[in-house]
């Protein structure tokens, strides 16, 4: 009977608690009768058991719909989980976006302003802002080398040992041979672009740790990007003199130095006989040009704030001993040239001075006028060695056939030519810009140019002596015509090809008008912002001379009938007769058109009458057009903006002065009223006004 019992509570523990022997409740229900009825359990047994049952029914139900809920529940947290990864991702591709567009931008901003860099940053700490890491470049594997580079194949890294062997062989074992094999510099520099890209990729760690850390580098981070500056100022200038900049990947550059070397191996070699003392010459010139240029270095990264003001001092006092002990051996070589070194250490001791007067206070500009002195003195140094400084080797490149050049070699040859001529002139024009700024912070450029002149050296270079703004005011024609040093022809020729004996008032002429015309290019890409290298002074001094061309406080305190009085003359020049005044033209006016104006009150009525229903006169009309016969686009856009004037009026200016044949240079106009460009002035004309011109269409309907 304990059997029967025990067993009687393991079925029924079964039956209650694991539901895997019962298929349903109905079932569970008829096994328990089925014990009843075989009076196996009681009565009482049974009722208990049966509710035990149906009470496990309801809480399956219950169990059932709360793990429905907990699996609702979980899938809600799990879609409300991923939508909120989805957000987090979009989130932070919106910022990488954005980042990346903000650096297109300024960096599409620092290509297009150039050398027009903020040095409002102290540098000393990283030698370089974040922004010019990028002019590093990134390593890219060379995957060609030109034919003619290595003999064997070989791998990346072995190339790149090789290259620099090459290189400091030619630059530095045996570069007293440059000058002899002109060829081998040109395939050395080949070497140091695969020498320069190693660099890159040796140095990615601390391009990597400069990005993440700046400005807070540390010590050893800076002496590595510093010694990549340095290696691709270098790369740099190697790359101009053959045309080229570093938007040009590596292996353009490459097939570019060995065009080149492959057209100077060719050249014919000439050997110069020279005695001790033009050999001395020659030793003792190059030391100098080294000691200078590190002066000049020192001075340009003082300038830049790449370098604190102790390590200035320390440095600039190193070079100003080497420079003079230089100069002071080249002035005891020989007694033909001594008098030339004497006067370039004058300059020198002048420069020097330059610095010694702001002490340790010098600023920027301050700065840019000592290298404006060191280009001066360079570029005329340059100029008279050429009359004495003799080389040991000549490169005859006469006999070259060209012809036998392939296409792409030709190319170079004339892309190389072409970039030198372009480089000769904007270091004239650079020069230029040197002297007037030289010329108007004391720095005595004639005096040291008329000595020069009366050792015997007439300096070809300077085209240009300037004097002190305030005095060129008052310059009359033959002031401008003495200040002019360029070469001038006695003789020109007609357009059929006769000879025009000039005479010497023609020459005083032509030289004050030449002396104008390159004291206005200077003034005109320094004040219309067209050139990409002209240093901050210079806008300075430029502006002045190009405020003193037009007085616009005068003009605006002029009688409104000058302005008419103009405008009459303008008008007779477009139908090619002769105008004095309103008068007269009131009178033509009547004539031509069969009307009896009074001249006074019609010119009343110019003065009063709005002009088409516009906020302003007929009078203000031509009084614009007046100004536009007077000053050019930019300065006309520039004055119009100062004074508040709508885009309406001046677009109705613009139109008027066409019509009487005056035009205007509508890009410059626009620049001058502050927009980026003449398009972006006609985007907010049709903003205002309701419009819907193109660019096009607006020139055509302002007559331009």
């Amino acid at each position: 009977m304990l059997i029967k019992k025990i067993i009687t509570i393991i079925s029924v523990y079964l039956l209650l608690f694991n539901f895997s022997f019962a298929e349903s409740i109905t079932e569970q229900l008829t096994i328990l009768s089925n014990l009843y009825k075989e009076g196996v359990i009681t009565s009482e047994e049974f009722s208990k058991a049966k509710k035990i049952i149906l009470n496990t029914e309801k809480n399956e139900d219950l169990i059932k719909q709360n793990l429905e809920e907990e699996k609702r529940l979980e899938e809600e947290k799990r879609l409300e989980e991923e939508k909120r990864l989805e957000e987090e991702k979009r989130l932070e591709e919106e910022k990488r976006l954005e980042e990346k567009k903000r650096l297109e931008e300024e960096n599409k901003k620092n290509k297009n302003s150039s050398k027009e860099k903020n040095f409002e940053e102290n540098l000393s700490k990283t030698f370089i802002n974040f922004n010019e890491l990028e002019e590093f470049g990134e390593y890219k594997k060379i995957e060609n080398t030109p034919k003619g580079m290595f003999k064997n194949k070989m791998s990346e890294e072995g190339r790149s040992k090789k290259a620099m062997e090459k290189m400091a062989d030619v630059f530095i074992t045996k570069k007293g041979l440059m000058e002899k094999y002109p060829e081998n510099t040109m395939k050395a520099m080949g070497y140091f672009e695969i020498f320069y890209m190693q660099k890159l990729k040796d140095e990615k760690k601390n391009i990597e740790k400069f990005k993440k850390n700046y400005p807070n580098i540390k010590k050893s981070t800076k002496l590595a990007i510093k010694n990549l500056y340095s290696l691709n100022e270098a790369r740099k200038s190697m790359r101009k003199s053959v045309g080229l900049t570093l938007e040009d990947d590596a292996e353009t550059a490459l097939q570019r130095y060995m065009d080149m070397h492959d057209f100077l191996i060719q050249g014919e070699k000439k050997i110069n006989k020279l005695n001790s003392t033009e050999k001395k010459l020659i030793k003792e010139t190059a030391k100098y040009k080294k000691n200078y240029g590190l002066f000049v270095k020192t001075v340009e990264l003082r300038a830049e704030k790449r370098i604190d003001q102790k390590t200035f001092d320390e440095d600039l006092e190193k070079n100003i001993k080497n420079v003079k002990k230089s100069l002071t051996k080249l002035s005891k070589i020989d007694s033909q040239t001594n008098d030339i070194y004497k006067i370039a250490n004058s300059m020198f001791e002048k420069t020097v001075s330059m610095i010694e007067n702001c002490d340790k206070n010098c600023n920027r500009n301050d700065l840019l006028t000592v290298i404006d002195s060191t280009e001066f003195t360079s570029s005329v140094l340059k100029d008279v060695e050429k009359k004495f400084l003799k080389k040991k080797y000549n490169i005859d490149l006469s006999n070259v056939n060209v012809d036998s050049l392939s296409n792409e070699q030709q190319e170079s040859l004339m892309i190389t030519s072409i970039n030198s001529t372009n480089v000769k002139a904007i270091k004239n024009k650079e020069l230029n810009e040197s002297i007037l700024n030289l010329d108007n912070n004391n720095f005595p450029v004639n005096e040291y140019l008329e000595e020069l002149k009366n050792s015997g050296f007439d300096v070809k270079v300077v085209d240009m002596s300037f004097g002190n703004i305030e005095d060129m005011k008052t310059w009359t024609k033959e002031d401008w015509a003495n200040s002019w040093r360029g070469r001038l022809p006695n003789e020109l020729s007609d357009g059929q090809g006769n000879l025009i004996k000039m005479s010497d008032e023609n020459i005083i002429d032509v030289k004050a008008q030449l002396a104008i015309n390159n004291l206005n290019n200077i003034v005109a890409g320094a004040t219309n912002n067209l050139g990409n290298e002209i240093n901050e002074t210079i806008k300075e001094i430029s502006q002045a001379v190009a405020n003193k061309e037009f007085d616009l406080d005068k003009f605006l305190k002029q009688d409104w009938t000058v302005s008419l009085d103009n405008y009459s003359k303008l008008v007779g020049k477009s139908y090619g007769i002769e105008i004095d005044n309103f008068t007269n033209w009131t009178k033509f006016y009547n004539e031509e058109y069969n009307k009896n104006y009074d001249p006074e009150k019609l010119a009343l009525s110019w003065k009063n009458s709005s002009y088409y229903g516009q906020d302003y006169t007929w009078s203000d009309i031509a009084s614009g057009v007046d100004l536009l016969s007077k000053v050019g686009s930019f300065e006309a856009g520039a004055i119009a903006r100062k004074l508040g004037t709508s885009l309406q009026q001046v677009a109705d200016t613009i139109a008027e002065a066409a019509a009487v044949g005056i035009s205007t240079n509508l890009e410059q106009a626009a620049q001058g009223l502050g927009y980026g460009s003449f398009a972006s002035a006609v985007a907010a004309y049709n903003a205002k006004y309701g419009t819907n011109y193109t660019p096009e269409q607006a020139a055509k309907e302002l007559g331009n």
